[in-house]
């Protein structure tokens, strides 16, 4: 079964530095982002496509810059149309179910770009649009891409946070942790590209909510390390599908540089790997969440309370801000943190998911590598993994390499056997 592959870090280094041709990671088994395919399985990742990438004029078709739309209010324009001078979005250029172009754009003398014709100022497309996924210019709000509340962990480890869900009984589910309510259900009918879960996400109407594609940290929150296929706890969220990945709304940061591949980030349940080449033409799916406004991000989003050790504002656990600068063995990062003794407190090795709420997920291109607050943590290496004390699905470190996270730009792994450690408590 042939599965996606992260974009690896030489990528992002060219990308930073030079702007330069990208390539295709490699190496050890279930990475994130220098490399390595997860196993097949029920939530498991093979490669679908949905369409050549297509574009309506100079930044895409029907949406939010000219591109199949956020679900907002249906377009109008041929079946075939599309918002640009003469591009065509999508498998054949369609531009929203049948929409192009905005509210009051079309596309072309007949739909099917034109050779003069525009997609409106800034068309919205229609309400399900279908573009081929790689058109639509969207950023998540930032009040969403950090952790906003205490990330859970899975019930069965023993930390802080204990995972707890509620079934509402109307097709919804509540994370009791992070108050976050879900679409209980995914089916395979729920593959869309990258533009359309979007919008199947604005326009969905279950149980009178309002409803969204998930960011990277959200969607995160429901995996469970103790176990896979699926990693996730299956009382709450039964069968789920095989075979693809779970979209975010979260952009990878060097898509910010049009000339690069435009990829998002996407969670693979059949093991909880987090990926950052979430191609966005490919067919994977939608899990919708409903959430009231947070407000804006905390700032300071760290607050000090003893020298050496801060306190994220949100989640409330507090981080050493100084970790090793000599990679290790993942018993002896254990031992690390449990014989730390700064300011008499107790410490530990931070579980992958709370590892996770550090990563800075919508950087500018400037400042990634590492993508993490590097006022407050300002030894973090730049693309040196970091040990969690989450085992892969509860194997023994013996039995299979334990997670971990490299800030390059937050994508999680399994295949290491050395890393640096950050401590917390």
């Amino acid at each position: 079964m042939q599965t996606k592959r992260p974009r690896s870090t030489a990528f992002l280094t060219l990308a930073l530095l030079s702007f330069a041709a990208c390539s295709s990671g490699s190496g050890g088994a279930g990475t994130g982002g220098s490399g390595g395919s997860p196993t097949s399985g029920t939530g498991g990742a093979t490669e679908a496509t949905g369409g050549t990438p297509g574009r309506g004029g100079a930044t895409g078709t029907g949406g939010v810059t000219a591109t199949g739309g956020t679900g907002v209010s249906p377009g109008t324009g041929g079946a075939t149309g599309t918002g640009g001078a003469t591009a065509t979005g999508g498998k054949t250029g369609t531009g929203g179910v049948t929409a192009t172009g905005g509210k009051s754009g079309t596309g072309g003398a007949t739909g099917t770009g034109g050779s003069t014709g525009t997609g409106g100022s800034t068309g919205t497309g229609g309400t399900v649009a279908t573009d081929g996924g790689a058109g639509c210019d969207y950023q998540p709000p930032s009040a969403y891409i950090y952790a906003r509340w205490p990330m859970p962990n899975p019930a069965s480890a023993g930390l802080p946070n204990p995972a707890s869900y509620t079934d509402n009984g109307d097709g919804t589910v509540t994370d009791n942790v992070t108050k976050l309510v879900w679409q209980k259900a995914v089916t395979s009918s729920q593959a869309f590209a990258w533009c359309d879960a979007i919008n199947y996400c604005a326009t969905l109407t279950l149980a009178g909510r309002s409803w969204r594609l998930p960011t990277r940290i959200e969607l995160l929150s429901l995996v469970d390390f103790t176990r896979t296929s699926p990693a996730i706890n299956t009382t709450a969220f039964p069968s789920v599908p095989g075979g693809k990945y779970h979209w975010t709304s979260s952009p990878w940061v060097v898509s910010q540089i049009a000339t690069k591949p435009q990829d998002t980030w996407i969670v693979n349940f059949y093991e909880g790997l987090t990926s950052n080449a979430g191609d966005r033409t490919a067919a994977e799916y939608a899990r919708c969440v409903s959430a009231p406004d947070p407000g804006p991000l905390p700032s300071p989003r760290y607050a000090a309370v003893a020298t050496g050790e801060v306190q994220d504002v949100d989640t409330k656990l507090i981080w050493a801000t100084t970790g090793t600068t000599a990679t290790t063995d993942f018993a002896t990062a254990q031992t690390t943190c449990a014989n730390l003794t700064l300011n008499g407190h107790a410490w530990r090795t931070p579980s992958i998911k709370e590892l996770s709420t550090l990563v800075d997920e919508v950087p500018p291109i400037s400042k990634v590598s590492p993508a993490i607050d590097t006022t407050t943590f300002p030894d973090t290496a730049a693309t040196t993994p970091y040990w969690s004390s989450s085992l892969f699905g509860g194997m023994a470190a013996t039995a299979h390499d334990p997670w971990n996270i490299n800030f390059e730009d937050g994508f999680t792994e399994y295949g290491q056997t050395a890393a640096l450690v950050r401590c917390v408590r």
